[in-house]
Formats: C-alpha cells, structure tokens, sequence
C-alpha cells in the first residue's frame, strides 16, 4: 500500500528529532504527531504544506488526517461546528487581551469511520497547549472536542473545507468580530511558534 503522505510526515517527523528508524505512523501515531503540531495557520490548506511548514489549525490538521487515515482505507468525516471561545482562568499572559468577551469561531474536528465503529478526533491543541490552559487530547475514543458546539454539520466529501468555514463566518459574524477572531488565531499562533 503506498501511503505518500505518510511518508512525507515520517520524514519530516525524522528530521525533526521526533521519530526514528523505520515503520511508518499507524493510525495512533499520525493522531499524536499531527495534533503535537504548533498551532498557528500555515500559508496553504494542502496537506504537504501543513507537514513543510511543521504547523496547522483546526481546519488544516483535520484535513491532514482525513487524508492520512484515507491512505490506511479508513474513511473520514470532517464536522464543522460554530462556537465562542471563552479562555479559562489561568489562561497564558499572552492571551489576556481576549479574556472577558468571546471569541467567535467556526471549528473542525473529524469522525474516523472504523470497523468497530465511529471515532469522534479532534487533534487540534498540541500538548504544550495544557500550560496554556487549552484542551489537549489523548489517543482514545470519542475524544472531547476542542470547544463547545452551538451548530454543527457534516462536511460531504471532497467539499472544500476553507469555503465552508468561510462561508458559514461570513453568514453568522460581524467583520469586526471576524477581525478579533483573527487577531485571537495570529496571537495563539505566535504563542506556539516562539522561540
């Protein structure tokens, strides 16, 4: 079975220190190394992007999954959900400027469709998000999704997942809630990529 796009990992994985030697991720594996990515926006939503530029969010790490877990023949559905992000007490100093009013947002997270039945993912905070007060998870079933749901829909597949998000913030947002919720995106990301 050829599994370029875990190849592409694993290498990149390898030269980062972060794996040795030979086989490739299983489906655990690519789970751990792709949501222990920094959070921070990478400059495109391919897959290869995400792993070159070693970053991604919600929407970017899902869609690398969804496409690392079809190379094992495993189907996926990405979810799409709005939400507010309300930063818990003892969030990082950095992000003070966004505690008190929420952050509006639309979220991704994905259901891996496996034999003994539907594994809901979401791997999108890093470990290194706990000290920041973020919900990171592990490796398990039905995993806590990475905010609270208001709405939420099925993504069909092969629907571009950045038109969606796109469209549903357009939909349901002020501009100038947009803008916060770009400014939260770039400052989390700055928070993860430092140093």
């Amino acid at each position: 079975m050829t599994r370029p796009l875990a190849s592409l990992l694993h290498a990149e994985a390898v030269r980062r220190g972060l794996r040795s030697g030979d086989p490739l991720p299983d489906e655990r594996e690519l789970f751990e190394l792709v949501r222990d990515l920094p959070y921070a926006r990478a400059s495109s939503h391919a897959p290869e992007t995400v792993i070159a530029e070693w970053r991604g969010t919600c929407s970017t790490k899902h869609e690398l999954l969804a496409a690392l877990y079809a190379e094992l023949g495993l189907p996926s559905t990405i979810y799409a959900c709005t939400q507010e992000i309300r930063l818990p007490d003892g969030s990082a100093p950095e992000l003070a400027a966004w505690n008190g009013e929420p952050v509006i947002d639309v979220h991704n997270y994905l259901v891996l469709h496996e034999r003994g039945g539907d594994r809901l993912i979401d791997a999108t905070w890093p470990l290194a998000a706990r000290a920041a007060g973020l919900p990171a998870n592990e490796w398990g079933h039905d995993m806590q999704i990475a905010c609270t749901p208001l709405e939420t829909w099925a993504l069909n597949p092969g629907e571009d997942v950045a038109a969606f998000k796109e469209a549903k913030l357009r939909e349901r947002y002020t501009p100038e809630q947009l803008e916060r919720r770009d400014e939260f995106i770039r400052a989390v990301g700055q928070l993860f990529t430092r140093g």
